[in-house]
């Protein structure tokens, strides 16, 4: 049976992730004219909470792009057959071609058809990992509890890190609310998705522990074998990784052209509040406001317009900012290749704090007039919690990185001695679907 400790785990952190939902969305009611998370840091704790949130949350929001680019490198490179793999970083050079292209959509809007094609990849993913877990059961899976010790706080924090991960979001909500006509929605949106999420994550790894025990490691979909079905699933992973990475390469570029923007013109000090910052030429004037249809003339057209989602800034500060952002996490990505490790890091080093900390601490601060007793209580629990959480995994993940980085292997850069080239890979793999 499955071990009930890590269902437990699992359901707190889909309790946990429901209730940030509900954080975010009165914090950002609480505070009109947001637009990032740093304008509600400001609103709660001044120039100290906005320095704060800067330092974490966009260094979350410049990481995850870094691991969302290696997903859809090693999805790519697991698509062609085990003999003919090109090296990682021509797979890590395509993705960042195709990246380039598609992140110049700026309207999130406009990409609704790739994110609905991510999700239904990811079904058809799951659904072969399902098929090859329950046909294919290995013969020797151990199916016993392994209490987390010393000896291996390691490997048990960073997989804790990586569930973390994967109940992530919490580091956009605030620009996704900001594009919303009815923001009040969003704990409605946050609770089915977590719903959805906590079922897929748990169906899968009740599968996945019956089928391979507890032996198994790295990811399940690239440890499955080589076949023309899990070359189809990795395909599947390489249109969902691409979508997650689209939207986080058009929340980063749009609060690094924010950042820029405000550096430049600041905003007046000792205003204690967060307003729609005046960008003058960073906007769009091409792209109306949130209640105008596309066309319409913005206050940019005519003086300064308010840069408020993504759409409103000019295409000659997107080209740059996005291509520099894709052109880094190319570069991260394959110099440190490694997924779980990397998402563990970045979980511990920046995830907990400003999914958890932060919003816990700004609601005691904006909100401590509305909230009852056992919430102040669950507040104040939070942030020592998450810096706890946060303090072992970081540990954990530094080990593991290291335990990486000795263990040799030929590294993201290299190329495999017969190891075939997109080229050669492309003729081979075409043929190989038919089977």
């Amino acid at each position: 049976h499955w071990p009930p400790p890590l269902l437990l785990l699992l359901l707190l952190l889909a309790l946990l992730t429901t209730y940030s939902g509900h954080m975010f969305t009165r914090l950002f009611v609480q505070t009109p004219g947001a637009v990032l998370f740093g304008d509600i840091g400001e609103a709660a704790a001044g120039s100290f909470g906005r320095s704060i949130v800067y330092a974490i949350i966009y260094t979350l929001d410049a990481t995850r792009c870094v691991i969302l680019h290696l997903a859809a490198t090693q999805s790519l490179r697991h698509i062609f057959p085990a003999d003919s793999m090109p090296p990682l970083w021509q797979c890590g050079l395509a993705v960042l071609v195709i990246a380039c292209i598609l992140v110049q959509i700026r309207s999130l809007s406009e990409l609704t058809w790739v994110f609905l094609l991510g999700t239904g990849s990811q079904m058809v993913a799951i659904g072969i990992v399902i098929y090859e877990l329950v046909m294919n059961p290995s013969p020797d899976a151990k199916h016993t509890t392994q209490e987390v010790t010393w000896d291996n706080l390691v490997p048990a924090a960073v997989a804790f890190m990586n569930m973390i991960f994967a109940f992530g979001g919490q580091f956009a909500y605030v620009e996704v609310m900001g594009s919303m006509r009815q923001p009040e929605e969003f704990p409605r949106a946050v609770s089915i998705c977590t719903a959805i999420m906590t079922l897929l994550y748990g169906g899968l790894g009740a599968v996945g522990y019956w089928s391979r025990g507890s032996a198994i490691t790295g990811i399940v979909i690239f440890s499955l074998g080589d076949s023309p079905r899990t070359r189809l699933a990795s395909a599947c992973i390489l249109v969902q990784a691409t979508s997650q990475y689209l939207i986080n390469l058009n929340v980063w570029t749009h609060n690094l052209l924010v950042l820029i923007s405000r550096s430049v013109s600041p905003s007046p000090p000792g205003s204690g509040t967060a307003t729609p910052h005046k960008l003058g030429d960073y906007a769009n004037p091409e792209v109306g406001g949130l209640d105008q249809p596309p066309g319409t003339p913005t206050a940019g057209a005519a003086a300064q317009a308010e840069i408020t989602c993504p759409a409103d800034h000019s295409w000659k500060y997107w080209l740059p900012a996005s291509v520099f952002v894709v052109a880094y996490s190319y570069g991260i990505s394959t110099t440190v290749p490694y997924f779980s490790t990397l998402v563990g890091l970045v979980t511990a080093s920046t995830y907990l704090i400003c999914a958890y900390a932060l919003p816990a601490w700004f609601t005691l601060r904006l909100l401590w007039s509305k909230l009852g007793g056992f919430e102040v209580a669950v507040l104040y629990s939070l942030i020592p919690f998450s810096f706890l959480i946060s303090g072992v995994g970081l540990y954990a993940s530094i080990q593991e990185l290291m335990n990486n980085m000795s263990g040799g292997g030929e590294g993201g850069w290299s190329t495999a001695p017969g190891a075939a080239n997109i080229g050669t890979a492309l003729m081979q793999l075409i043929p190989s679907f038919g089977q």
